[in-house]
């Protein structure tokens, strides 16, 4: 097995190809199964990927919609855009072409698993003192000394939080807050598509996604500014 930091400063492990997981990860043969797709989809095996994988699976059985054929009203909403929403999907079957995985750039390690007919669910985010526990994990399994110190972004410090995510528990790794999500609803397949035109570029808004202002409907980037700027 081989580790390295990428570019964008995440410990990335490159397993043999064909080789059994079940040895890293030590959660069962779904989980590894689970973690060998998630890490195909990336491209290799990186940190976010083991925690990811076990926020929603904390999240499905919360929702009692472990069985795949229970998901249909499924949406998750998960607060950043790294590699553990990969594994996300991975583990919900939800993406964002099914509408069903939405993200909110907050920047947070956390995720909302909803029903979207109750639009009641859970939100799920690492605890506050996640790297002391894993600190303390690490010098029990003799990663690190016991009084040695570790920096959260150096190689070092990933590698701890590594093997924190692919050791602990779901329960000792998150904390839960009881949730409801009243645009969850609209997210559900099966429901006709709201469309309009923005009266200032013309262009389509699917999705009842435009908002109105001075009584016109707008597109949100001509009514709020957008994240492209035109060079022509």
């Amino acid at each position: 097995m081989v580790q390295q930091i990428s570019p964008c400063g995440e410990l990335i492990i490159h397993p043999s190809v064909g080789r059994d997981v079940s040895g890293i990860a030590q959660s069962g043969a779904e989980f590894d199964r689970l973690l060998r797709k998630a890490a195909e989809l990336r491209g290799h095996l990186c940190i976010g990927l083991p925690l990811g994988l076990k926020m929603a699976s904390l999240g499905l059985r919360l929702l009692d919609m472990e069985d795949e054929k229970k998901r249909d009203n499924l949406v998750v909403f998960v607060e950043n855009d790294r590699c553990a929403v990969d594994a996300i999907q991975v583990a919900t079957g939800c993406s964002a072409g099914s509408r069903r995985l939405k993200v909110f750039e907050y920047g947070k390690s956390a995720a909302s698993f909803v029903d979207g007919a109750s639009r009641k669910g859970f939100r799920i985010v690492t605890k506050k003192d996640f790297m002391a526990r894993a600190v303390e994990l690490a010098v029990e399994d003799g990663i690190i000394a016991e009084d040695e110190s570790v920096d959260e972004g150096s190689s070092l410090g990933r590698q701890v939080m590594m093997n924190a995510f692919l050791k602990m528990a779901p329960e000792q790794l998150f904390d839960v807050q009881e949730v409801t999500v009243e645009s969850a609803s609209t997210y559900l397949p099966g429901g006709g598509s709201v469309r309009g035109r923005c009266w200032s570029c013309g262009e389509e808004v699917m999705d009842g996604r435009g908002v109105v202002q001075q009584g016109k409907m707008m597109c949100r980037a001509c009514a709020f500014g957008a994240y492209y700027r035109t060079t022509v």
